[in-house]
Order: structure tokens, then C-alpha cells, then sequence
């Protein structure tokens, strides 16, 4: 039954709801993201739900438009697909801490349910609701509905650049979720007061007040300091300083860490006496120096990934210029104003495999340090990307590449393909862990068309069994699945770490 006379309202609405749609996906993804990061997995749950949502809207909306007799229906449903759109961010951090330290793929299955199901659900009803209120005759019912979805489809492709390239990265997460649903609302609640429906007015401008409220409220103090946050697609960027404490267990100072997604990438702890071996950054940024010490100082150094600046900082100082490439602006950011870095270090922000193909200029070191959290890329450690990134590297120049720690067992296999590939590459491999642990330690690989020169505590090579590793291709692209286990090994480690300390636990999981 069509309510209103102007049709124009209704495309509007779809319009709205379209955008909703996306905008849900979008910030349900990235409330994921800061518990199991944004993996393969992760995505994966998302647009199976999203489109699972959808498909069962769709479903019900088409029979409730033709059963309901109620010219009212439409708007409720869409006030109810806003109540739940304004309820995503309090429900996801529930939820995350209800189920978040459980076995990792059932535990994103079954967050990505609860958080985007019930708002993607009651948006999926809205457009058969819509070309029945639209439709007067049956030959018009084709029409209506590909008018229909295409206003919808329109909304949606608006939404997902706004909300990836400005809105999230901008005012992060619960703000934007609120605002969806209240502009989702708005149209609804006018129409509902007109037909003297207050009640359900009333509730909506309520819960948009307690929500609100709620997000602005500040948590219990920690003694961990929020330096800086950011939301965006590349993931959730957050610097915190951790107490330093003497031998007295007094505090005299703090040590800066970054995490993306709440896995560490860099630590700064620029109270540590070097002399008395302590360390100011992660072992392998020591290790990754130590290697550049025995190459001329006037050395041609490219450094993929940037992550806190520590790998450059530390070539700097030792008086090579570096490059640098990284993907998200955000970083380079943090390295400059949170990590010290200056402007020493030239930076593009690029991706590395396209840096790679555009680049015209030599290397006799290209380091790869390229993780988007516990991940790396799939692209950029193919045989075709060994082979482009050959053209880059000088006569006798190396490849390092800073890694997880597993090398054995399921959790090693992603590592034994990235050797394998290289291998397959033609290159001469061999790996160096920076602690016995797996769990604490970083893998380096020092690879070369020439012979590695030796150092102490390589893994011999008959210990590293290729059996079960693939030579990854552009066209394969499963190091996301082959990394799997060693994925959420760091990630269960990252949550219990984040869990078990009341000072973490303090901090927000997302903004």
C-alpha cells in the first residue's frame, strides 16, 4: 500500500538504505578488526553474513509486503534496521569480549552474526517493501524493482568511498554508526509522529541520547597512556607508552609501542642502555643493522613497510640513506611525530609491489617489512614479484625479509612456502630466528642470486622440510590460509595479552 503520494521519497529512502547497507559492512569489518585483525577470514565472515542478511530480508520483506496490511510497516522496519545500525559498536565490544578468546574462525563467525546480521536483516526487507508501496500495476512491478535496486546499488557505492577514504579514518567507528542510523531514521520518524506514533519515536530519540552518552563516556584510568588512535581500512592504528620501571620498580619513564589492530609493530624504549646490551627496539631491527654493517656506507637501501621508523631510524643512524615505501599515510604519520624518525628517510606511499614495478631505480638492500598486523601480504612474496623485484636490486644485492616466528609444524607452512618461493625464484635463501621461542621471535630471511655470506645461527637448511610448502603464484593467492594457524597463534596471544592486564583491558577497542 503506498503511504505516501511522491514517489520520489521512496527512492530516497532506498537511497538511504543502500548506503546503510555498506556502511554497516564497512564498520562491522573494522569493529572486527581490532580482536582478529582483518584477515581473509575476517572478510570472508563479513560478506557472507552481509549478503546472508540481505538474502533473508529480502525473503521476508517480500512476503510481509504483500501479508501486511499495515501502511505503517516500511518505516518500521527501517527504524528498526537504525536502532540496530545505533547499537553496532556497544553491541560488538559485548560481544568481542564474550566470545573473543575462543577458537578464532567460530568465534569470527559468530561476532560477525550477532554484530551485522540484525541490521543488515531489517535493511534487506526495506526495497521489496518499497516496489510493492511503488507498484500500482503488475507490468510495472519490473520497472520499480530494477529502479529500485539500482537507487540502492547507487547509495551503496557513495557509501563504501565516503566511509573508506574520509568518515572512518576520520571519526573512527561509533560516531559514523550512530549517524547512519539516525539519518537511516530520519525519514521514518517523520512519517511514524505524523500518524501519532510517538511512542517509537520517543524510544529511537532515546537510545540516539543514551548512545551518545555512552560514547562519550571515559573509562577507568590506565596507567598505559593512549598516545594516539585512528580507524581506516588499513586498520586500527594505536600508539600507547607503557610505565618503565628501575630496578627499584619505581617509575622513571615510559617505553612507546605501536600496534595495528592490536598486534605490536614497533617498540621504543628510549630509556635502555645499549652499551648494557638492553634494547631500544625489537631484536630483529638489531639484527637487520648488524647485516647492513658489512655493506659500503654508500649503500642503496629500500625498506617496504615503514611500520614505527625503527628499521629506518636505526640505518640512519648508522649513515645509509634509505627509501621508503608504505602503503598507509597513517604511519608514515606516527613514524615522524611518535617514533622520531625526522625527515631523514624519503617516504612514498605506495603499495610495495606497485613501488616495485614503477620503480627506476637500483638497490644493493631491499628489506621487506610488509605486515598488515599477524599477516603478510599475499602479492608481494609471489615468484612474479621475485622476479620484478630482482630488476631492482643491484649485482650481488640481497632481500631480507622480516617475518613471523614459526618455521615448524602447520603454523610454520606460510614460512616454508615464502622460502620456497624464493628458492623457486632462483634465489639462494637462508633463514635467521631472533630467539629460540616461536612465539616471541621474528624470522629473517637473507636471500640473493649469489651465495648468502654465513652467519652465526642460521637454521640449517635439512631442518627446514618443504614437503607441504607451495611456490605461491599471483594466481594462487593463499598465503592468508597458509598462514592461518600462525595467525591466530599471534592473535590469541595479542587478546590474551590485552585481556589479562586490568590497564589494558582499561584501553578503548575501538573509537
Amino acid at each position: 500500500m503506498q503511504l505516501l503520494k511522491n514517489k520520489k521519497i521512496y527512492f530516497l529512502l532506498s537511497f538511504i538504505e543502500g548506503g546503510a547497507v555498506m556502511a554497516a559492512e564497512l564498520l562491522g569489518a573494522k569493529m572486527l578488526a581490532p580482536y582478529f585483525g582483518s584477515s581473509l577470514y575476517v572478510w570472508a565472515s563479513v560478506l557472507a553474513i552481509t549478503l546472508g542478511g540481505l538474502a533473508a530480508g529480502y525473503f521476508t520483506g517480500g512476503i510481509l509486503s504483500y501479508k501486511s496490511k499495515n501502511p505503517l510497516a516500511l518505516f518500521y522496519v527501517l527504524l528498526a534496521a537504525a536502532a540496530f545500525t545505533v547499537l553496532m559498536p556497544f553491541a560488538s565490544k559485548f560481544i568481542l569480549w564474550a566470545v573473543g578468546m575462543h577458537s578464532l574462525i567460530p568465534s569470527v563467525i559468530v561476532s560477525s552474526f550477532c554484530i551485522l546480521f540484525p541490521p543488515v536483516f531489517m535493511m534487506g526487507m526495506v526495497s521489496p517493501l518499497i516496489i510493492r508501496a511503488i507498484t500500482t500495476e503488475l507490468e510495472q512491478a519490473g520497472k520499480a524493482a530494477g529502479a529500485i535496486y539500482a537507487i540502492s546499488t547507487l547509495g551503496g557505492i557513495i557509501a563504501t568511498f565516503s566511509f573508506g577514504f574520509y568518515i572512518i579514518p576520520t571519526f573512527g567507528l561509533t560516531v559514523p554508526a550512530i549517524a547512519t542510523g539516525m539519518v537511516l531514521a530520519f525519514i521514518p520518524l517523520i512519517i511514524i509522529l505524523k500518524h501519532k506514533q510517538t511512542g517509537k519515536a520517543i524510544g529511537f530519540v532515546l537510545l540516539c541520547t543514551w548512545a551518545f552518552s555512552a560514547a562519550s563516556f571515559k573509562p577507568a584510568s590506565s596507567i598505559i597512556k593512549l598516545v594516539y588512535t585512528s580507524e581506516g581500512l588499513l586498520g586500527q592504528i594505536m600508539v600507547l607508552d607503557y610505565p618503565h620501571y628501575n630496578k627499584q620498580q619505581k617509575p622513571d619513564g615510559h617505553s612507546r609501542w605501536l600496534f595495528v589492530n592490536r598486534i605490536s609493530q614497533t617498540m621504543y624504549d628510549s630509556l635502555a642502555d645499549e652499551n648494557n646490551k638492553e634494547e631500544k627496539y625489537f631484536t630483529y631491527v638489531y639484527r637487520i643493522a648488524d647485516f647492513a654493517d658489512s655493506m659500503p656506507k654508500n649503500a642503496h637501501i629500500l625498506l617496504m613497510g615503514l611500520g614505527g621508523g625503527s628499521v629506518a631510524k636505526r640505518l640512519i643512524e648508522k649513515g645509509f640513506s634509505v627509501d621508503v615505501c608504505e602503503l598507509d599515510q597513517r604511519i608514515a604519520m606516527v613514524a615522524k611525530k611518535y617514533f622520531y624518525l625526522g625527515d631523514s628517510a624519503y617516504i612514498t606511499v605506495d603499495d610495495a609491489r606497485h613501488y616495485i614495478k614503477t620503480c627506476n631505480k637500483k638497490y644493493d638492500l631491499v628489506i621487506f617489512d610488509t605486515f598488515r598486523g599477524e599477516d603478510p601480504p599475499n602479492h608481494v612474496f609471489t615468484e612474479e614479484s621475485l622476479e620484478e623485484t630482482k630488476k631492482i636490486l643491484n649485482p650481488g644485492g640481497t632481500l631480507l625479509v622480516n617475518s613471523l616466528g614459526y618455521i615448524d609444524g602447520n603454523a610454520g607452512r606460510s614460512m616454508r612456502s615464502i622460502y620456497k618461493t624464493f628458492l623457486a625464484a632462483g634465489f639462494n635463501a637462508e633463514i635467521l630466528p631472533t630467539d629460540p621461542d616461536p612465539n616471541q621471535r621474528n624470522l629473517l630471511f637473507y636471500a640473493s642470486l649469489q651465495n648468502v655470506k654465513p652467519l652465526p645461527g642460521f637454521i640449517p637448511k635439512k631442518q627446514i622440510v618443504l614437503n607441504d610448502a607451495v611456490v605461491l603464484k599471483d594466481e594462487y593467492p593463499i598465503l592468508d590460509l597458509l598462514n592461518a594457524e600462525a595467525a591466530k597463534r599471534w592473535r590469541l596471544l595479542a587478546i590474551s595479552s590485552f585481556n589479562s592486564d586490568i590497564n589494558q583491558r582499561s584501553l578503548p577497542i575501538f573509537n
